[in-house]
């Protein structure tokens, strides 16, 4: 059980270092090419390090796993057909249905990560690393179909294929994962060496999110903004809530399953929008607002839930 003055201790930090970035961007410190190149490097270097510390190092036959991934899927694949079936009351438009299906769906993994373990130290982390191993080839794999039928631009499944296999996230938690079923002992030396940079990942991510959100972009927005809110900051979690007691998922899986699904949408979706003809405007808009609201409404869920 975690005290709620806990809860806001914990996510507190989270949160002004996520400030401290969007106003590093907004004064142009420490310059505006630091910042393409810090997100780089933490997406394909520093935190690929810590999901694979995370996961190579998971106590997996402690947590109730199996019907947490079960839990996790049937929650995801719900407010996916949710989302289609309310299609024509959420938006007239396909690019900005896109955009509200992938703020409903997608979540700033950065922030999950550095809320998990500042929450519940390791055991969060190695749980954290469970979740995104699932959902990030079934979240990018849901929301790349959306957008190849509903956007501007349209794609081949072979791309479809070629983008989830390639993601370098779902590379670090497999060789992870596939290191610790194996039982595979890395030497001291590779395991701090991870440890260290899966650190460091944490604090320059935060800042990345920071540094990424349109504030300016929201004020010409409509409903779609809203609904995608309810969507994920409260909806969402409450299903990911309902599925894991339906199946029986123990409290700490739970929580971080919660925590997970109470997250704002994720900057890559903006990158994602771009790429293939969804609304990039409404798609900023979202991930600004979640982000802001989720500062309130993230500790509330976690108290909650613990």
């Amino acid at each position: 059980m975690v005290s709620p003055p806990s809860i806001l201790t914990s996510l507190l930090p989270v949160f002004l270092i996520i400030i401290c970035g969007y106003g590093f961007k907004k004064s142009r410190f420490p310059g505006d090419d630091f910042w393409p190149g810090t997100e780089r490097i933490v997406y394909y270097f520093l935190y690929p390090a810590l999901l694979f510390s995370s996961s190579a190092g998971a106590s997996w036959e402690f947590f109730s796993v199996a019907s947490m991934v079960w839990a996790i899927l049937a929650a995801m694949f719900f407010m996916s057909g949710l989302l289609l079936l309310l299609r024509p009351r959420l938006t007239k438009k396909d690019a900005s249905f896109t955009s509200v299906f992938q703020g409903s769906l997608r979540f700033t993994s950065y922030i999950g990560f550095a809320a998990a373990f500042s929450l519940f130290g390791d055991d969060g982390l190695y749980l954290a690393a469970v979740f995104i191993t699932v959902l990030i080839p079934v979240v990018n794999v849901l929301c790349v179909m959306v957008l190849v039928r509903y956007g501007g631009q349209k794609g081949s499944w072979y791309w479809i294929f070629t983008t989830v296999i390639k993601n370098p996230l779902i590379l670090a938690c497999l060789a992870g994962m596939a290191c610790n079923l194996l039982g595979l002992q890395l030497p001291e030396m590779v395991e701090n060496f991870t440890a260290i940079l899966g650190k460091g990942s944490l604090p320059l991510g935060l800042l990345a999110v920071g540094a990424s959100l349109h504030i300016t972009s929201i004020k010409k927005t409509g409903n779609e903004v809203l609904y995608a809110c309810i969507l994920k900051l409260i909806l969402m979690p409450l299903l990911m809530w309902l599925s894991c007691t339906l199946f029986g998922v123990d409290s700490l899986s739970t929580a971080v399953a919660v925590l997970f699904a109470a997250l704002p949408g994720s900057p890559l979706s903006y990158i994602l929008a771009k790429q293939l003809g969804g609304d990039i405007r409404l798609m900023s808009s979202i991930i600004a607002v979640q982000t802001g609201i989720s500062m309130i409404s993230l500790p509330i869920v976690i108290a909650l839930v613990t």
